[in-house]
């Protein structure tokens, strides 16, 4: 039986590293008692298959996992299990029982939907922010230097995994709110913290204050799907 769980990881646990996140989730799947499947061989681990990482410090609103049991249980009383186990860490919006053969979230392409609040300086009104944004948006390669620990830095364009930037809000002393969609795929993705160094390039000095993760989608056969609709 394979349960996906869609949750919110809140402002209170949202410096939990994917690594982090893993285990608490892993540790919370305990807490319930529910009928667990563990992987095979000697070092046995709760099965469970994480949705896209978050980054350090990001809520995100609408988060994925997938855990199996080994018999069966009514799906309202998952749910009820699942919610005592996680107040204190997750919030667990709703569930679903989906096939087996559905392939893993991670495995699909993705369309990640954020909100990114920060501030910029009051002097830059918002017809020069957008021309920025547009002028971003026109280019077919915007290229960022990425580091890698112990390696000089290489140059990667991350302008195919970006769908959409626009300003939602822009207050008189500089506070914003943008709209950033990426797109997440097996061949790379675009990281929130190259979005802030890309606008500096494009002129805008800016900050982050908070970025949540709206919406997530994948792509599956030809559409745009949730990660619900299997």
């Amino acid at each position: 039986m394979r349960i996906r769980v869609n949750f919110e990881r809140p402002e209170e646990t949202c410096f939990l590293g994917h690594i982090d996140l893993t285990r608490a989730v892993t540790r919370g799947l305990r807490r319930t008692l529910l009928p667990l499947k563990f992987t095979e061989g000697f070092n046995q681990r709760v099965k469970v298959e994480m949705g896209f990482p978050l980054s350090v410090g990001m809520i995100g609103e609408d988060e994925y996992f997938d855990f199996y049991l080994r018999e069966e249980v009514s799906e309202e009383g998952i749910l009820s299990k699942l919610k005592l186990s996680f107040s204190r860490i997750l919030v667990i919006k709703s569930i679903k029982r989906i096939s087996e053969n559905v392939p893993a979230i991670t495995s699909l392409n993705a369309i990640l939907v954020h909100f990114i609040y920060g501030k910029t300086s009051s002097k830059i009104n918002e017809k020069d922010f957008e021309s920025a944004i547009a002028n971003m948006l026109k280019q077919d390669t915007v290229n960022i230097i990425r580091f890698r620990k112990g390696k000089n830095g290489r140059e990667k364009n991350v302008r195919p995994f970006i769908r959409e930037l626009k300003i939602l809000d822009l207050l008189d002393n500089g506070q914003f709110l943008l709209l950033f969609s990426s797109l997440f795929t097996r061949k790379g993705s675009i990281k929130i913290d190259e979005v802030h160094t890309i606008l500096e390039n494009f002129g805008i000095k800016n900050s982050f204050d908070k970025i949540v993760r709206k919406k997530t989608s994948v792509v599956y056969k030809g559409k745009v799907i949730s990660p619900m609709d299997f």
